[in-house]
């Protein structure tokens, strides 16, 4: 499976590290509705009134960039800031961690 590390906060908010080849970081926020992506090019999304059926159907995929681009695409998004190369570096550390690499 892609999803390499899976933690929920106390808040309620899935946080999701990806090895994935165009996917890096999700965060869900059930209670808001929103899916906020990180890509591997440091790009940041967030996707909002997602349905929990789709936000399990993405997290549970073998492929979280095939469903994402069935799936996410009907959703309205804003482009957030971009993360900066060290928070870039530090999320793909962190994914060669959980890997053993």
């Amino acid at each position: 499976m892609a999803v390499v590390k899976r933690e929920k906060k106390e808040d309620g908010v899935i946080e999701c590290l990806i090895d994935s080849s165009n996917i890096l970081h999700s965060e869900y926020d059930k209670s808001k509705k929103t899916l906020k992506i990180t890509f591997k090019a440091g790009t940041r999304y967030v996707y909002k009134e997602v349905l929990d059926r789709d936000y399990i159907r993405f997290e549970v995929s073998e492929s979280q960039g095939s469903v994402f681009n069935k799936t996410m695409n009907k959703y309205e998004c804003t482009k957030l800031i971009s993360l900066t190369e060290e928070g870039l570096l530090n999320l793909k550390s962190q994914i060669n961690e959980r890997k053993g690499v």
